[in-house]
């Protein structure tokens, strides 16, 4: 039953999709598929596969404590994270994002001050070097250094 649900809320996020991506307008052309494309496509995919989860439902049970524990940290975990990404900038905030889902995972404090330096690092120069995305610095260091 619980699997006949969840189906039902994707086949009915699916159909947001589809409707949210047929409201946007774009008063201009810069792409040849435009914007409305990827959500009514991502939304189209949702829809039929949400289908196959409602017709082919089986038993299903919930996750022991502990994984729902470790789950409802997470997301409390990317909840803080967005909250502070302006504030602490890119580097820190994902630093210890990283950091502390590794240790959720149990990595060893050396293993996930690694991982966390690493990765930070790691996606900050792909983005902002390779893709040419501006990440935030961080309004607490930019007011520490007295730049605007």
């Amino acid at each position: 039953m619980i699997d006949r649900l969840f189906g039902i809320f994707l086949l009915f996020l699916g159909l947001y999709f589809i409707w949210g991506g047929n409201q946007l307008v774009v008063s201009f052309s810069y792409d040849p598929l435009g914007p409305k494309f990827f959500p009514i496509a991502a939304g189209i995919i949702l829809s039929i596969l949400a289908v196959f989860v409602i017709i082919n439902a089986k038993h299903a049970s919930f996750p022991a404590f502990n994984t729902m524990i470790k789950t409802g940290l997470i997301v409390v975990l990317l909840v803080i994270y967005q909250l502070t990404f302006n504030v602490l900038g890119f580097l820190l905030s994902t630093g210890i994002l990283v950091f502390f889902i590794s240790r959720i995972f149990a990595g060893k404090p050396l293993q996930a001050l690694s991982a966390a330096v690493g990765i930070s690092i790691t996606v900050y120069i792909i983005f902002s070097t390779l893709l040419e995305v501006p990440l935030p610095v961080g309004t607490i260091f930019t007011s520490l250094l007295g730049a605007s």
